[in-house]
């Protein structure tokens, strides 16, 4: 079931500043970690992303994802350092038609002679802010006594 992204995540998807990393596992379990500046919001509140290379661990991982039902985790970093992680189903690929097109033509305009091997388009089903202030003051109200043992001692005497 998808969710509505939050309007800082949205913020943060806009930024061009974000750094956007995509992690996936493969058919042999293991994780892979891709960094795609083409990771975007759509209109209708999935994400998507341009993938430049037909046969790139990304590109095979999805395809992998989208086969078996398997999620992928999406990391953003913001200039101000803010994090958030969103947990996503691959829904589809765009080879071929009027909106790969359109992505397409795009991309070359932006970085010359390239080729597009696909627009992937990924659901997100959950989602959370992960920085470290926060999650630390959500941490301790869930486990007030569990604190490392230099903490509790009374200091400055």
């Amino acid at each position: 079931m998808s969710v509505i992204l939050s309007e800082e995540i949205r913020r943060a998807l806009a930024d061009p500043g974000t750094v956007r990393a995509v992690a996936t596992v493969g058919k042999d379990g293991d994780p892979h970690i891709a960094f795609k500046q083409s990771l975007r919001l759509r209109g209708d509140g999935n994400l998507e992303y341009d993938e430049g290379i037909e046969t790139s661990q990304t590109n095979k991982n999805l395809v992998y994802s989208i086969w078996f039902g398997k999620t992928v985790s999406i990391s953003l970093v913001t200039p101000d350092r803010r994090s958030y992680n969103i947990v996503g189903r691959p829904l589809r690929v765009l080879i071929a038609g009027r909106e790969f097109r359109t992505h397409y033509t795009a991309a070359r305009e932006e970085r010359g002679d390239i080729d597009l091997a696909a627009v992937w388009v990924i659901e997100p089903v959950a989602a959370c802010e992960q920085s470290f202030d926060k999650r630390r003051l959500e941490e301790e109200a869930a486990h007030p006594l569990l604190q490392h043992l230099d903490r509790l001692t009374v200091t400055g005497q």
